[in-house]
């Protein structure tokens, strides 16, 4: 059994190897030294009072030549060790000493194998600063996640897969093989670490506002779909035809009240298209227009924005809507003895024009308005 103190010299033996190793990528220095300390504690277990910690520049050169790796070079102008393994030295030898206690050892254990997913937020948190440089957003939305679904549309993909592969190679200690490309790394690096926690801050906002935007939503539409809907599903056009079965052009329609009949919510009124369609890949509705007058939304059928001509611009889509055409030629006559929608219900249609009631008079249509409505 090995004491404590040796634990320590051999943590304390594996940092100094690897010190004389941080010439080389990283990846290459895992590589050799994977398993050192396991196997010298071994070795100490085995020879007991008898084990030595062999001399670490020396195991360090050993390494080298058995690598194939060229010898480190130790040339500095100064004859000083460089300001940034100084550095190094001295994490390494704070690590050294936090590892001491077997709790911090587990917690710095736990946060090296958890560096690939820092390489996978890096990226992200590099394409969500620099994203907002080429497009606005995605669609009607804005924020950070917005961008984040500009991510699945080729511009951000090409982007995205582009950092993850750049970052994941660089903490692999690859694509940096000169001087100048590792300070380039460590600056990156240096600013992806100081706008990560903003972005986390502004992602968990962004999420918070469309959660909220969506129930909202949701409430306020449950359980009636916004405008005139059938089962459940918007209603985008009305196309009407008369007792012989002939399309009607520009028909005005009201409900029982008097109120204009419309497909649009009446939180959507004095806009100059139908919102619910807007952007959706399909027609867009707008109002029956006319100078002077007032938007109707209520004369049918609808001009519409044909399918895929929606380019986020309202004026100039709504310059594209087009007359259309009704379902239609013509369709079943009215069948002579139907029901008239008279008054009492006493009428009868003959010949497409109503007949007589039981009191020998034509009954002419109570929900017909009295007003002027200007279309």
């Amino acid at each position: 059994m090995i004491t404590t103190t040796v634990h320590d010299d051999i943590r304390a033996f594996a940092a100094a190897v690897r010190s004389h190793l941080d010439d080389l990528p990283v990846d290459e220095v895992d590589d050799l030294l994977d398993g050192l300390e396991a196997d010298l504690a071994d070795q100490a277990s085995e020879a007991g009072e008898d084990f030595t910690i062999p001399d670490a520049a020396t195991y360090a050169a050993e390494l080298r030549a058995a690598a194939g790796l060229p010898e480190r070079d130790r040339k500095s102008p100064t004859g000083r060790p460089p300001i940034h393994r100084r550095l190094i030295g001295l994490r390494r030898t704070i690590e050294t000493q936090i590892r001491r206690n077997p709790a911090a050892e587990w917690v710095i254990n736990l946060m090296g194998s958890l560096r690939p997913l820092w390489w996978i937020l890096r990226a992200v948190v590099l394409y969500l600063f620099i994203a907002p440089f080429f497009w606005s957003g995605y669609g009607w939305m804005s924020g950070t996640v917005a961008y984040l679904i500009g991510a699945v549309q080729f511009p951000g993909i090409v982007l995205m897969v582009g950092l993850l592969l750049l970052s994941v190679q660089w903490g692999r200690g690859r694509w940096a093989p000169s001087a100048l490309l590792r300070g380039v790394r460590l600056s990156v690096t240096v600013v992806a670490l100081l706008l990560t926690p903003f972005t986390l801050v502004s992602l968990a906002s962004s999420l918070q506002s469309l959660v909220w935007d969506s129930s909202s939503h949701a409430t306020s539409a449950s359980p009636f779909t916004p405008g005139l809907s059938l089962d459940g599903q918007r209603v985008r056009n009305i196309y009407a035809y008369d007792a012989e079965g002939n399309p009607i052009p520009n028909v005005q329609l009201f409900d029982q009240d008097g109120n204009p009949l419309k497909t649009i919510g009446n939180e959507t009124s004095g806009i100059p298209f139908d919102p619910y369609f807007y952007g959706g890949g399909g027609p867009v509705p707008v109002p029956f227009t006319a100078p002077g007058a007032v938007d109707a939304w209520n004369i049918y059928p609808l001009r519409e924005i044909p399918a895929g001509d929606s380019s986020w611009d309202s004026v100039a889509d709504v310059a594209k809507a087009k007359a259309t055409a009704f379902p239609f030629m013509r369709v079943q006559p009215v069948p002579i003895g139907a029901i008239s929608p008279s008054a009492g219900g006493a009428g009868l249609v003959q010949n497409g024009a109503p007949s007589p009631g039981a009191d020998g008079l034509t009954p002419t249509p109570s929900s017909q308005p009295t007003e002027a409505v200007a279309p």
